[in-house]
Parts: C-alpha cells; sequence; structure tokens
C-alpha cells in the first residue's frame, strides 16, 4: 500500500510542477539584405531581400514579400580615393530581382579597381567597398575516376595543380555547377533523356593561401550539393544504359552523355573572404550541435549580406577521363548565376 501511495504522490508533485513558459522575443528590426558582386567583363549585380526573425512563421506570401524592388543604387569606381566613374542600377528582367545595368561599358568591372556601393531605401543609406583582385589562373585541370572502391567506374573527381604566388593575401574562391547532366527517362521508349542541369553556381570553398603561400600543389574539386553541406559530391563521365526495347524481343542500350561542370576560380579580398569562408563553415557543420556558432561577418554598413569584388577565371569541363583543361572559358552574363 505504501508503494502504490508513494508512486501516485510522486505523479502529483510532477504533473503539479509542469508550468507552461511562454517568451516574447522582441521585433527583429527590418534590415536590408544584400547579396552583390562585380567582377571583370560585367556588369555589376545586386540582389535585396529583407531579413527575417529566426522564429517567424513562413507562408505563401513570404517569398513574394522577401524581394526589395523599390531602392535605389550606385557604384563607384575609384582608382585610389579618387572616383574615376559610377553607374546606376535597375531592376531590367521582369521575371528575376535582379538590379544591374546592361548598358554598362565593359572597362567598368576591372582588376585592380575599388568600388564602392550606395543603396538608398526607406530613408536610409546602405553603404558597402570592394575589390576586384588581380585573378590568378589554374595550371591545369585533368579528370580521374574516383578513388572510392564503391563507387562505379563512370564516377570521376575534378583534379587540378595551381602555383599561388609568393605573396600573402591571395583569399581563392571556388564555385562549381553542371551545365549539363543528363538523366534518362526509361518510361518511355525509346528512353529519352532530359538536361537536370544545377539551378546555379555552387560555393565549394573559400579561404586564404596561408598555409600554401608561393607553394604550387594539386587540389580536386568536390561536387557541392544544392542542399548544402560539405562538399563531398563526384562527377559523372558518359556510360551506356541497357534497357528493355518493347518493340522487340531483346534489350537495347542507350548512351548517357558525360556532365559538363563551369568552375569559376576566384580571387576575392579580406572582407569577402571573411564572408564567404563564414558560409561555408556554417553549411558544413551539418547541424552538430557541439559546433561553435558564428555569426556571418558581413561587410555591408547598415544592413546584411556582402558585396563583393571577383578576380575570376572560368573553366568549362567535360567529364572525360584523362581529360586535360588549360584554356579559360568565357562566360555568357546567364553563365555566371
Amino acid at each position: 500500500m505504501k508503494r502504490y501511495f508513494l508512486y501516485f504522490f510522486t505523479i502529483s508533485v510532477l504533473f503539479s510542477c509542469r508550468k507552461e513558459i511562454s517568451i516574447d522575443f522582441p521585433p527583429v528590426p527590418e534590415k536590408l539584405v544584400v547579396q552583390g558582386a562585380i567582377e571583370p567583363r560585367f556588369p555589376p549585380y545586386i540582389i535585396l531581400t529583407r531579413n527575417q526573425g529566426y522564429f517567424e512563421t513562413i507562408d505563401n506570401s513570404t517569398y513574394n514579400n522577401l524581394f526589395v524592388s523599390d531602392a535605389q543604387i550606385i557604384v563607384f569606381k575609384l582608382d585610389g580615393n579618387e572616383t574615376i566613374d559610377s553607374i546606376e542600377l535597375s531592376q531590367e528582367f521582369d521575371t528575376i530581382p535582379i538590379y544591374t545595368n546592361l548598358g554598362c561599358p565593359e572597362d567598368f568591372s576591372q582588376e585592380g579597381y575599388r568600388y564602392n556601393l550606395q543603396i538608398k531605401w526607406n530613408n536610409n543609406i546602405i553603404t558597402s567597398t570592394t575589390t576586384i583582385p588581380h585573378s590568378t589562373p589554374l595550371d591545369s585541370i585533368w579528370i580521374e575516376e574516383t578513388e572510392s572502391t564503391q563507387d562505379n567506374q563512370y564516377k570521376c573527381d575534378i583534379n587540378a595543380r595551381y602555383s599561388d604566388p609568393d605573396t600573402i593575401g591571395n583569399n581563392i574562391l571556388i564555385r562549381s555547377k553542371r551545365v549539363e547532366h543528363w538523366k534518362i527517362d526509361t518510361l518511355t521508349t525509346p528512353p529519352t533523356l532530359t538536361n537536370e542541369k544545377d539551378n546555379s553556381l555552387l560555393l565549394v570553398d573559400c579561404g586564404p593561401d596561408i598555409l600554401a603561400n608561393g607553394e604550387s600543389f594539386e587540389t580536386y574539386f568536390p561536387r557541392p550539393s544544392e542542399q548544402g553541406g560539405f562538399p563531398s559530391g563526384s562527377y559523372r563521365t558518359f556510360k551506356y544504359k541497357k534497357y528493355q526495347d518493347t518493340t522487340t524481343i531483346g534489350q537495347d542500350s542507350i548512351l548517357i552523355p558525360e556532365d559538363l561542370v563551369l568552375i569559376k576560380f576566384c580571387q576575392v579580398d579580406l572582407a569577402a573572404m571573411k564572408f564567404w569562408r563564414g558560409v561555408v563553415r556554417n553549411s558544413t557543420s551539418g547541424g552538430n550541435p557541439f559546433s561553435e556558432p558564428m555569426n556571418l561577418v558581413s561587410n555591408i554598413n547598415g544592413g546584411l549580406g556582402s558585396w563583393t569584388g571577383y578576380g575570376t577565371r572560368y573553366y568549362l569541363v567535360p567529364i572525360l577521363k584523362e581529360n586535360v583543361i588549360t584554356e579559360e572559358y568565357y562566360p555568357n552574363i546567364l553563365d555566371i548565376f
């Protein structure tokens, strides 16, 4: 009897100690989030969004209210401390909320110059500054079959050799995207191929050259995921896929072409490197509860985000085993997003 009494007493104490806790979080002050870039041969481009509180609800109207389309933007080109040119940006596309200037002279965006950004929005002035560093090329790129014994023979890695200049401060940023990635639809006879390419250039890595200053070394560029996380994917060379031909008794096969990958190899200044290095670390933490929380180091005065100058070299890489690439690729403006 005493045992049952103790049991019910314990339960009643536990339930009587329950108390609902309601925390009133202060409202999040509205700030402009800037995603801006400038690189040689192309006009500067800016995407503006509003920030959102961590605990705010997300519904169907969130996306529509996210983008800002009523800002005034000017980019100033400086040689030292002297302003030598400027252009205004506007939203020139109906389908994508990007501020740019398609009439911008090609020589406006040049290596070695500083670019000041000024945004007027909601009676506020948001500013930033960046430089376009001098770009450095890769010595060569080549394709090898992956070393993993669990991968199929058509799985490949992109390898590269790079010779770093002997001056400290060469901050490297790499992006890549599959501009061709063919998938087979076996529901049709004969099967058809669909290009399921990546939607945008994805961040592979960003960091300083402190440990490799002045060195020549080999590296590789793993395939990043659109869902984030540590880049660890491989690419696919061409292969033949068998299928059952319903019009005949036997089987047939179809050639699935190799991936075609665009590599963006960049130099960025110190402020941009700190921001994008933080993005890499946050993305690759994998939700680890023991990882150190990190706030991104923004170079936007009066807002959030980044205004980045890129010293760029592009390479178009067909995933063909033992293929060696040394020539650069010159993309059009739609390729660089």
